[in-house]
């Protein structure tokens, strides 16, 4: 639960406004903290553009980090690599949208 809202959403802008997330390179940790974080705000405010934001970023984790053999870590060159806790990490986000949306338990 998240039980300051004024200060995470200053947060998320300054990381916005820093270009440090989610408008920098993709990175599967990372970004897998991000669906969570939010679906959090999604879940305390019932504000639809928070669940937007969230199957936004699964998509362009998909389509910018997703190989057929798997996902890598991150997009920079030296995160061709896979590593399970970051897997592990990136199964969980999305399975939190499955909780929501059905369809991401698949």
């Amino acid at each position: 639960m998240l039980h300051d809202m004024d200060y995470v959403l200053t947060k998320l802008d300054w990381m916005r406004s820093e270009r440090i997330w989610p408008n920098g390179l993709r990175y599967l940790w990372t970004d897998a903290f991000g669906v969570v974080l939010y679906l959090s705000l999604y879940r305390q405010t019932g504000e639809e553009r928070w669940l937007d934001a969230a199957e936004k970023l699964v998509g362009e984790v998909d389509r910018v980090l997703g190989r057929p053999r798997g996902y890598r870590i991150g997009e920079a060159s030296d995160r061709e690599g896979q590593y399970f806790h970051y897997l592990a990490m990136w199964l969980f986000a999305p399975a939190r949208l499955g909780d929501v949306k059905p369809e991401y338990r698949a």
